[in-house]
């Protein structure tokens, strides 16, 4: 059972939140807060394993108290959900200790898949925003060898169209052909199809350097 505590200042937000996780068997809101203090007092009563986080909070920036949270509770894994989508504000999520960024945005498949990865210790970040983040800084730590074999799958990455990275972004995610269709609103082929011909751009690469592609630059980024 994965134990939630939300903290946002929208009470229809949490309301829908709270519906959403009920739904889920294997999850439930171990409590809620909308503002920093009463934040700190129930993560501390709690200790939750995933706190899902607006960044916009009466008086206080989300962003700035992750740090706090994480303090009081260093093994609550936090996922960032709010309408900013700024890469700025993700890069600074991940720096202070969060471990997941998520839209508002996003549909409530998402919600549930992001808080499962958070849960289980890995970095989630909604592939909308992945996109963007690869392509940042994209010469920069080219040092090492394992650097720069990571440089060259970037920069063939660089060569797929958009809807290839957005559907190789997914399969990284752990969505099958069927899930993305159904997200991006085409069929099954297509989307078998955007696969290969990414893949072989790629160099027919394996599913888990297709992950590394995702998000070793992300993690680079945050170190």
């Amino acid at each position: 059972m994965i134990n939630i505590v939300l903290i946002d200042d929208h009470f229809l937000m949490v309301s829908g939140l709270k519906m959403i996780i009920a739904g889920h068997n294997d999850m439930q809101v171990a409590g809620t807060a909308n503002d920093a203090a009463s934040a700190m007092g129930i993560v501390k009563e709690k200790k939750p394993d995933v706190i899902v986080l607006d960044i916009s909070l009466p008086k206080t920036n989300g962003l700035d108290l992750i740090i706090g949270l994480k303090e009081i509770s260093p093994d609550s894994k936090i996922l960032i959900l709010t309408m900013y989508e700024d890469k700025q504000y993700v890069q600074r999520a991940l720096d202070n200790g969060a471990l997941g960024y998520l839209p508002k945005k996003a549909v409530e498949s998402d919600l549930i898949y992001a808080i499962k990865t958070v849960a289980e210790g890995e970095l989630y970040i909604h592939s909308s925003l992945v996109k963007d983040l690869i392509g940042r800084d994209k010469n920069k730590n080219e040092g090492g060898d394992s650097a720069g074999n990571q440089n060259t799958l970037l920069d063939l990455w660089h060569n797929l169209s958009d809807r290839e990275q957005e559907v190789l972004i997914m399969v990284a995610e752990g969505f099958s052909n069927k899930e993305i269709g159904q997200k991006l609103f085409i069929n099954d082929k297509t989307v078998a199809t955007h696969r290969l011909r990414g893949m072989e751009k790629l160099g027919y690469i394996s599913k888990s350097e297709l992950v590394d592609i995702v998000f070793f630059k992300l993690k680079l980024i945050n170190k």
